[in-house]
C-alpha cells in the first residue's frame, strides 16, 4: 500500500512539473505607443490560441478578442481614449493558464498592476483514489472541499506552497454524485465525481 501510494505522489508531481514546462511563459507586457494608444505585447512559448479580454472595474467586459492565431509574440494595440478614466482587468487566458493584469486609466495615462497568473488544477481518478495537484502561482492559502449535494464531507487546508497535491481514497464511499472544489487566490475550481 505504501508503494503505491508513492507512485500516487510521484506521479502527481510528474504531472505537475510536465504542466509547468508545457505552459510555457506566458507574460504581458504593457508599451506606451502614443498618448493615446497602447500595445500590449502578450507572449506565450507554446503558441496556442489565445483569449484577450478587458473588463472595467464593474466586471463589464469592455474589449474582446476571442481566439488570436497563436504567434510566439502577440501584439494588440488599444486606444485608451474609448475608455472613461477608471480601474479595469485585463485577462489572457492560453489552454489552462490565464494571466490577468489590472491597470488604471487616468488623464496622466495608465498605471500598471502586478501580474497575477492563475492556472487550473488537475484532477484525476483512477481506482477510486482521487488525486488533485495544483500549481499555486499567487502564493495564496489553498483548500480542498468535498461535498455530496450541498453537504460538506471533507475540508483540509493545503497551505501556500507553490505546488500543492492531494490524494483522497474514495473507495468506503457510497454510490451518488461528489463534488470537489480548490479554492485559491480567490479563484475556485471545480470536479464532478460520479461512484
Amino acid at each position: 500500500m505504501k508503494t503505491m501510494v508513492k507512485i500516487a505522489w510521484v506521479f502527481a508531481f510528474l504531472m505537475a512539473a510536465n504542466t509547468l514546462f508545457a505552459t510555457g511563459n506566458l507574460k504581458v507586457n504593457v508599451l506606451p505607443v502614443s498618448s493615446e494608444n497602447v500595445l500590449f505585447s502578450i507572449t506565450s512559448l507554446d503558441n496556442s490560441d489565445l483569449n484577450i479580454s478587458i473588463s472595467n472595474s464593474r466586471g463589464v467586459i469592455v474589449y474582446t478578442n476571442q481566439n488570436v492565431e497563436p504567434s510566439d509574440n502577440n501584439l494588440v494595440e488599444f486606444n485608451l481614449n474609448d475608455l472613461p478614466d477608471g480601474n479595469y482587468n485585463m485577462k489572457v487566458i492560453s489552454h489552462e493558464l490565464t494571466l490577468e493584469r489590472k491597470f488604471m486609466k487616468s488623464d496622466n495615462g495608465i498605471k500598471l498592476g502586478k501580474e497575477k497568473t492563475f492556472m487550473m488544477p488537475y484532477f484525476g481518478l483512477k481506482d477510486e483514489m482521487l488525486r488533485c495537484t495544483y500549481l499555486n502561482y499567487s502564493g495564496e492559502n489553498v483548500r480542498l472541499y468535498f461535498l455530496k449535494g450541498k453537504q460538506l464531507l471533507y475540508s483540509k487546508e493545503l497551505g501556500n506552497l507553490f505546488n500543492v497535491s492531494e490524494g483522497l481514497n474514495l473507495s468506503k464511499l457510497d454510490e451518488g454524485t461528489y463534488e470537489v472544489i480548490l479554492s485559491a487566490g480567490g479563484k475556485e475550481y471545480s470536479f464532478k465525481v460520479n461512484k
